[in-house]
């Protein structure tokens, strides 16, 4: 082994170590929030839904940035996913889409607002406008809240129930489903 090698193993050990120490100190804070935010468990295995599982993943280990923006980009797809299976081609605009839906009656007054709410400051937040906030405490606040109201709009619009272990979907055009099988995403566990 050269001198490069044992300096890259020793390297490696020490980020090791780093992030291991890291990991220990911060984890009863990462279940905590994991805690506040867990998602809905099933969703259908949809462009978003994998991006949807990091979201509070994002917010568990404390990268609140990235929770926000990436909440308000999942709401935004649940959005033009939503307008594509009730067979119409979504606007560019989020709020006009979302307005089009309650319009239509095919989501409730109060899945608008929670949408709304996700997206408040997306330009803030998509952009890094200089308005956007620093404090470290206000941003876990404001990424709890995105992600919670993520978690609430998942549960409406894809809401479930299972009957004899099968999977009973309450908006089954949101849904894949073949025969007697779906197609689905599980979040379970973290």
């Amino acid at each position: 082994m050269d001198e490069k090698d044992i300096q890259r193993l020793i390297l490696q050990k020490q980020i090791e170590d780093s992030i291991r120490q890291e990991f220990e100190g911060t984890l009863s804070e990462r279940v905590t929030r994991y805690l506040q935010v867990k998602p809905h468990p099933i969703i259908p295995n949809a462009p978003f839904a994998a991006a949807s599982a990091e979201c509070s993943l994002l917010f568990r280990d404390g990268h609140f940035y990235a929770c926000i923006a990436l909440t308000q980009a999942v709401a935004e797809a649940i959005v033009r996913y939503l307008c594509q299976r009730k067979r119409w081609k979504p606007g560019k605009e989020f709020e006009e889409n979302v307005r089009k839906l309650r319009e239509r009656q095919f989501i409730s007054s109060e899945l608008k607002e929670w949408l709304l709410a996700i997206w408040q400051n997306r330009d803030d937040y998509h952009h890094l406008n200089p308005n956007v906030e620093t404090g470290r405490q206000k941003l876990e606040e404001l990424a709890r809240e995105k992600a919670r109201l993520l978690a609430r709009v998942e549960s409406e619009v894809f809401d479930f129930n299972l009957v004899n272990g099968r999977l009973a979907p309450k908006h089954p055009e949101y849904w894949d489903i073949r025969g007697k099988q779906a197609n689905v995403f599980l979040r379970l566990e973290p």
